[in-house]
């Protein structure tokens, strides 16, 4: 007979010991009238769809203006889109976004993901979910900024990326 081995009970507040908590949860089995069924499950920012494929001129825009209009959709604040091809190599757009708590920065970032991917696929990368200040969601020639307003505010990549401020002329002396 094999003998069961029982986990030491957990300290209220506290996980088991020797108990691995995965960062993704696994997909549930989902019954509906005797069959077994997978649910995809959303973590997040996860999305169940490839990543997206290149992408022409057109749909680059395409993808920028729908990445702004999901971030309005859920009501961020200060939604800019930066046209940067003349001053990058590595992106078309920028979609620049304010959430104003960790909980509404990580809706947008979701909101963008979802209203995109049936469309162009999931993002080639997000970073920055997890602690929310930054969370950079990269399609490809589109790169959607969603930041809190005080880290907005000290990076304040309009100055950095938006159109540059006529040069002064200098004096001669």
């Amino acid at each position: 007979m094999a003998r069961k081995h029982k986990r030491p009970a957990a300290r209220p507040g506290k996980a088991a010991p020797n108990v691995r908590r995965s960062a993704r949860p696994v997909a549930r089995a989902a019954r509906t009238h005797g069959e077994t069924s997978f649910a995809p499950q959303r973590d997040g920012i996860a999305s169940t769809r490839s990543t997206v494929g290149s992408l022409s001129d057109s749909d680059a825009l395409l993808l920028a203006h729908r990445c702004r209009d999901a971030a309005l959709g859920k009501k961020a604040e200060d939604v800019v889109m930066l046209d940067i091809r003349k001053l990058a190599n590595f992106a078309d757009y920028f979609v620049l976004a304010t959430g104003r708590s960790l909980i509404q920065a990580r809706a947008i970032a979701d909101g963008v993901v979802e209203a995109c991917e049936d469309r162009f696929g999931a993002p080639i990368r997000t970073e920055g979910y997890g602690e929310g200040g930054w969370i950079l969601v990269d399609y490809g020639p589109v790169i959607v900024h969603v930041f809190l307003p005080q880290t907005r505010e000290f990076y304040n990549l309009e100055r950095l990326w938006g159109k540059p401020l006529a040069a002064a002329k200098r004096k001669a002396s």
